[in-house]
């Protein structure tokens, strides 16, 4: 099963996503696709699926290739319940069945199977979309952003999931680990043209660092060229050949080769005015409807420090940020902030801005720059060092991408000047490329971070302490976000070590079946046990004690189950095998 493009172009109002491009996605490759935003990610997917047509070129699909794409908006019916939502996939052909539905949407953090789709919420709406595109068949998947709003140990599911996955992959995401551990090819996106690369994340930066460097020899060469043909242009007619009409078109075409370059500046910020008192939050305790976030949290955030914050979706993350920004209140203890604070706050939210509004006035409105130690850096200085081009720069809002806008929206919290930065989500929907800029502006920062963000590598590159919601309470580590989570995985190891560890002897068929079935029950009751936990949980009630026992127990019973999963699913393996030796 083969997609190809065939000199394919495609453009958006007067812009060329891409130019002449010829390349090939097989049923056997698991691609990357690397970009700035805007540069074509999501409209080169609507390609693959028929969402989006060229300009130019063809698109050739072979056999009947069947396409799951995960995109950043899905719908469903009012009246479908989860479980309905992934069984109406299922077919004679392809069915799905009923134990990887269940585990695969336990591990996505969907536990109630019977909840009708019109009452979750957005992320919980991304997660089943992903379910369904990994347990409904297909021959290539194409996931657009898979890992936005995922919890730490979802992510690592899901990139243990990919990485055993049989078919075609071409994946679009920021998250730089979970390419290097699943990816083998890449293609990368580049002002119109595509390159092609058979290399993992890490082997990619290697080779487009060997291009980028023969492309700005290439050029050299051509201004070298350049210059002996404008001398000769110049010259005068009585000191040109006979061939002066071809020497004029071989100059004219010279002049026309273009060489993108991205802009690299200074972007180490000014050691602000910023006194001892920083961030001093004493005694914390926050509840939302009845369920308990975290409870006597104290913290005082120290003058250099960059600490990544780390946790289950809806455990309070961004409802500790706003309290520190006295957007929510806290139910006991105090947040104090210092005198000569200067916060400059990133919500998950887009903030909002007028659509006809043009990029640089949208900048450069109240002040639009940032000192430096190399002095101010202008509005369109910024905007370069974020990758807006002088075109972009000057386009209205409404052209972005949902990942511009958000490249810019950082941009404008930057440029306020603060002296300390709450940085809620950053990484969502942002390229690497620009991720790369702002790891070198927050490694030069003068000044605290404080970041909540589900991306390890980002963690890993700017992070020295860790702040992790666990079971009710915030505990403070002065670890990597990969060493915190290789540390769990451990304890969860030397648990299970520690139980005594079933013996088969001579598995008989029946055995593995009775086995199975049991499983099946028991793993329902257990989701059945934890459900009752959580509607205990989500009662209000002022026992904390009471709350960190049920938090325990739930916990326990959720490594239960994943045990008992794994397990069904290797006897499972076991039974086909034997049913097969039986067969011969």
């Amino acid at each position: 099963m083969v997609i190809t493009f065939q000199n394919v172009s495609f453009k958006y109002v007067d812009r060329y996503l891409l130019k002449d491009a010829s390349f090939s996605i097989t049923e056997k490759e698991k691609i990357g696709l690397m970009g700035v935003n805007g540069s074509g990610k999501t409209t080169l997917l609507k390609l693959v699926v028929g969402e989006e047509k060229p300009v130019e070129g063809t698109i050739v699909k072979s056999g009947n290739i069947t396409i799951n794409y995960l995109e950043q908006n899905q719908t469903f019916k009012d009246d479908e319940t989860v479980l309905e939502a992934i069984t109406s996939r299922s077919s004679k052909e392809h069915p799905i069945p009923d134990y990887e539905i269940k585990s695969a949407l336990n591990h996505l953090k969907l536990f109630n199977y019977q909840a009708l789709c019109k009452t979750l919420s957005g992320g919980e709406k991304k997660r089943l979309s992903l379910a369904i595109c990994l347990l409904s068949y297909c021959d290539i998947l194409l996931l657009d952003e898979p890992t936005n709003h995922l919890d730490n140990d979802t992510i690592l599911w899901l990139e243990n999931y990919l990485r055993k996955w049989p078919h075609g992959l071409l994946l679009v995401t920021h998250d730089r680990y979970f390419l290097e551990n699943v990816c083998s090819n890449m293609l990368e996106l580049d002002h119109g043209h595509v390159y092609t690369y058979v290399a993992n994340y890490s082997k990619y930066l290697e080779l487009k660092e060997q291009r980028e460097e023969n492309e700005a020899h290439q050029e050299q060469k051509v201004k070298s060229l350049l210059k002996n043909e404008l001398a000769w242009i110049r010259a005068g007619a009585p000191a040109r050949s006979t061939k002066q009409k071809s020497r004029i078109q071989r100059f004219n075409k010279l002049a026309t080769i273009e060489f993108q370059k991205d802009s690299k500046l200074n972007m180490s910020s000014i050691d602000r005015r910023l006194g001892n008192d920083t961030i001093e939050i004493s005694h914390a305790s926050k509840a939302i409807d009845g369920k308990v976030l975290f409870t006597d949290f104290s913290f005082s955030l120290p003058r250099y420090s960059r600490v990544g914050i780390v946790g289950d979706n809806g455990c309070g993350k961004s409802t500790l940020f706003k309290a520190i920004m006295g957007k929510t209140s806290l139910d006991s203890g105090s947040i104090t902030i210092g005198q000569t604070v200067k916060i400059g706050y990133l919500s998950q939210e887009l903030m909002e801005m007028d659509p006809e509004d043009r990029v640089i006035d949208f900048i450069s409105r109240d002040g639009g720059s940032i000192d430096t130690l190399d002095g101010k850096l202008s509005p369109k200085q910024l905007l370069e060092t974020f990758l807006f081009d002088s075109d972009k720069q000057y386009a209205s809002i409404k052209t972005l991408s949902g990942g511009e806008k958000r490249r810019l929206q950082i941009l404008k919290v930057l440029s306020s000047n603060p002296n300390i930065l709450i940085l809620d989500e950053p990484t969502n929907d942002l390229d690497i490329y620009t991720l790369e800029v702002l790891e070198e502006y927050l490694d030069n920062f003068k000044g605290p971070v404080l970041v909540v963000s589900h991306d390890r590598y980002f963690l890993d590159k700017v992070c020295d302490t860790l702040l992790a919601f666990e079971n009710q309470k915030i505990n403070k580590y002065t670890c990597s976000v990969s060493e915190y989570l290789a540390n769990q995985t451990k304890g969860e190891d030397n648990k299970k070590e520690e139980k005594t560890v079933r013996v088969r002897t001579h598995p008989s068929t029946g055995k593995m079946r009775d086995r199975l079935a049991y499983l099946e029950k028991h793993t329902i009751l257990l989701h059945k046990e934890i459900f009752e936990i959580d509607k205990k949980l989500n009662t209000p009630t002022s026992n904390y004690q009471e709350v960190n026992r049920l938090g325990e127990e739930r916990n326990s019973k959720a490594k239960q189950v994943e045990e008992e999963e794994n397990e069904y699913l290797e006897t499972l393996d076991e039974l086909d095998k034997a049913l097969e030796e039986e067969k011969k």
